[in-house]
This record gives C-alpha cells, sequence and structure tokens, in this order.
C-alpha cells in the first residue's frame, strides 16, 4: 500500500504542478501583458523553491565530489525552443550514476524539508491519526489547530514553492533516464532468468517506511497545492471575464 500511495502522490502532484505552472503564467501574462515580466513574476513566486533545488543540486555534487563550475538563479530562456530555466548549476563531465544522483537531489531536498514542515511544524501526524480513525470531528478539529498555528500561510507558501521546484527538470531527467532505463532493464533481465526472487521481510518493512514518509510528503504537497490552484483558477476565472467584457 505505501509504494502504490507513492506512486499515485507522486503521478497527481506530477499533474498538478504543470496546471499551476500553466495557469500562473497565463495569469500573470494576462495582468502584466508581457510574456517576459509574467515569466518574471513567476520565478519571485517560486524563489524559495528555486533556491532549494540548486542548493541541493550544489550540496550533492560537493558529497560526492564532483567539481561544481558555476551556480546560478534566475529565469532564462534558452535555446530555439525558449525553454524556460529558472536556475542552474554546471559541473564537470562524470559517470552516470553520479549524475543521476545529483539530478534527484532536488526531489530529495524537498520532500525532507517538507517532511520537516509537516511534522515539526504543522504537527501532521495527529491530523493523520484522525483520518485513519475516521473521526469527522477530530479531523475538523485538527485542521482548525493547524490553521492556528504561528505564520500558518507562511508555511502553506514555502511548502508550494518547495513541492513545485523539487520535482525533476527537463536537464535533470536528462542525467537521470538513462540510469532508470538500465536499472529497469537489468531487473527485467534478472526476473526473467531467476523469476521473481524472494525478498527479505527486513527489507520490504524498511521500503514500505520510505515509501510511507515520500507519499506523506507528497500528500501533503497535493493538499497545500489543492489549496493554491483554487485561489489561481477563481483569480483566472475573474480575470478572463473582465477581459471578455
Amino acid at each position: 500500500m505505501p509504494l502504490i500511495a507513492l506512486v499515485a502522490t507522486f503521478l497527481l502532484l506530477l499533474l498538478l504542478k504543470r496546471r499551476i505552472t500553466y495557469s500562473l503564467q497565463e495569469l500573470s501574462v494576462r495582468w502584466v501583458g508581457d510574456p517576459d515580466i509574467a515569466l518574471v513574476i513567476y520565478f519571485v513566486i517560486v524563489l524559495p523553491g528555486v533556491v532549494i533545488h540548486e542548493l541541493s543540486h550544489w550540496l550533492a555534487a560537493k558529497v560526492l565530489g564532483v567539481r561544481v563550475s558555476k551556480l546560478s538563479i534566475g529565469p532564462v530562456r534558452k535555446g530555439r525552443s525558449r525553454r524556460v530555466s529558472l536556475g542552474s548549476l554546471q559541473i564537470r563531465k562524470v559517470d552516470p550514476l553520479r549524475a543521476s544522483l545529483i539530478g534527484m537531489a532536488p526531489l530529495i531536498g524537498g520532500t525532507l524539508i517538507i517532511l520537516l514542515i509537516g511534522f515539526l511544524v504543522l504537527d501532521m501526524d495527529q491530523v493523520g491519526g484522525a483520518v485513519v480513525g475516521q473521526d469527522v470531528e477530530g479531523i475538523l478539529a485538527e485542521l482548525e489547530r493547524v490553521v492556528y498555528i504561528p505564520d500558518f500561510w507562511l508555511w502553506l507558501y514555502l511548502i508550494f514553492s518547495v513541492s513545485n521546484a523539487m520535482l525533476p527538470s527537463a536537464s535533470d531527467m536528462d542525467t537521470v533516464r538513462p540510469v532508470i532505463i538500465f536499472l529497469g532493464a537489468l531487473t527485467a533481465i534478472i526476473v526473467i532468468v531467476t523469476g521473481i526472487p524472494a525478498i527479505p521481510p527486513d527489507v520490504v518493512r524498511t521500503v514500505n517506511v520510505i515509501a510511507g514518509y515520500l507519499a506523506s510528503a507528497f500528500a501533503l504537497s497535493l493538499a497545500v497545492d489543492i489549496v493554491f490552484i483554487s485561489v489561481i483558477m477563481m483569480l483566472l476565472w475573474v480575470t478572463r471575464w473582465l477581459q471578455a467584457r
């Protein structure tokens, strides 16, 4: 179940992130009328997440002993496709394994930050306990308690910013994809040759615990994103209606 929850929440987060990006950019363009200014507005909104994204790359490179040549943060349109980059880190050419670990670092770093905020600041384990117990009054009481936590909206914005910048970018996937394909092919060959191996119970428990924490972080991100996308879509609808008139 934790693995299923992990995959489901990750895919939903990926889809919602794309919708949020497009909606925010459209809203910004409709307000200011200039795509470049709209890009700057979007960059400012997700700036904390972008900083954490690039610092995660940098920290992973340092830990893995990879030389970093340049770290930059700021919106840039690249190439003929005009693909947008909100930040970049240039490293020397390394083996695919270390390159993929550096590429996945923002997802790991962002997830850890969201978990820390969720459990240490928002105390989401109590909300989770009420949800598991199917106690409607308890769930409402816990949600009311969370709303009155000091700087609640600031923490919510930080989760929103981090969750929408932690997912691997197109350039990150260029380094991660070959390793994923290789591991998938290797696993398929092992299964075909030897059959499905017996997995030790301790390994299963460890994987389930890790998957459970990741799914919790993604679920919290989804809940926060739903709040923000609701506001964004309402503003976008009002803006479209006013401009149509």
